[in-house]
């Protein structure tokens, strides 16, 4: 009677205790001896439980790869048989049966430590996955205006008003505004008169796009009330409650306003770090115009409800 291996799939000969393909136990009775004594397994501290299917043990395997030239460390599942290869100190979800498994829709092809793979087959979720929902969770405090930070380069060169908080304060900012450029030209066939003299048949057609041009450059500031531009040809003075849309983009924000057709658009900010906390995790993010621009919602609303 041939005995089926668990992993492989190979038949092996009635008594046969290991499968003489990948040397994995063909019975519990030695899965359960073999598994505490496998060198390889005595260094992974994740084996008990399977974060796809959430039952089967993980077992050491040698996956063949580069059309089985070579084997790499691998993990195992006995029950769902999904497979973990080991990258470096990492392990990479590399195959599954169930391909609608929640599990390997989120993680296939995700290289994650083994705390991680054990966090996720306790219900939990990896770094990665943790760090976006904290990040997402801190930006919706901002915006709301119950977390607001403070980035400042250099003293503003405004006057504040009365109980007024400066935010933020950054030179060498760069404005810029749409400007409406017309180019044209004659349209219709060219008649030749004589030697060095045409004459164009038609009437000239002119067309009209708008460009952004930067037109100065100076110091941007951010506080609970305003906007604040001070530039060398320049100073513009917006009241947040007078915002109508704000945008952002990687290294700056475009504004529209009451009262002022045109967008007007603020770049150059610095690559600055930002650390924020959420629960007892602290995380370091890169200033960017989205951030400025929640922060500047959050204040505007602040304004709203006080």
């Amino acid at each position: 009677m041939k005995i089926e291996c668990p992993l492989c799939g190979l038949e092996n000969e009635e008594g046969s205790k290991f499968c003489k393909n990948c040397n994995v136990p063909l019975f519990k009775s030695e899965i359960d001896n073999r598994q505490k004594d496998t060198e390889f397994q005595k260094n992974v501290d994740w084996t008990e439980k399977c974060p796809l299917c959430k039952t089967g043990k993980l077992w050491h395997i040698k996956k063949k790869v580069f059309l089985g030239l070579s084997n790499i460390d691998a993990l195992k599942c006995l029950n769902c048989e999904a497979i973990f290869v080991k990258v470096g100190e990492k392990y990479k979800l590399f195959e599954a049966k169930d391909h609608y498994n929640t599990v390997w829709q989120e993680y296939k092809n995700k290289e994650l430590k083994g705390a991680e793979w054990s966090r996720i087959a306790n219900g939990g979720i990896s770094d990665d996955v943790q760090r976006k929902e904290d990040k997402e969770y801190w930006l919706t405090q901002l915006k709301t205006g119950n977390v607001p930070i403070i980035i400042q380069q250099e003293e503003s060169p405004i006057i504040l008003k009365n109980k007024e908080k400066l935010y933020v304060a950054l030179s060498n900012i760069s404005l810029s505004q749409p400007r409406a450029v017309r180019t044209g030209g004659y349209g219709g066939p060219s008649v030749r008169l004589a030697k060095g003299l045409s004459f164009r048949l038609g009437g000239f057609k002119a067309e009209s796009h708008e460009e952004l041009r930067n037109i100065d450059q100076g110091t941007f500031t951010l506080t609970d009330k305003r906007i604040v531009f001070s530039g060398n040809k320049k100073t513009i003075n917006v009241n947040l409650n007078k915002l109508i849309s704000i945008n952002p983009y990687s290294d700056g924000i475009s504004i529209t306003r009451e009262g002022f057709s045109k967008t007007q658009y603020f770049g150059g900010l610095p690559k600055a770090d930002i650390s924020f906390n959420v629960k007892d995790k602290t995380y370091v993010e890169q200033f960017s115009g989205l951030i400025l621009m929640y922060l500047i919602e959050g204040l505007a609303r602040k304004i709203e409800t006080d």
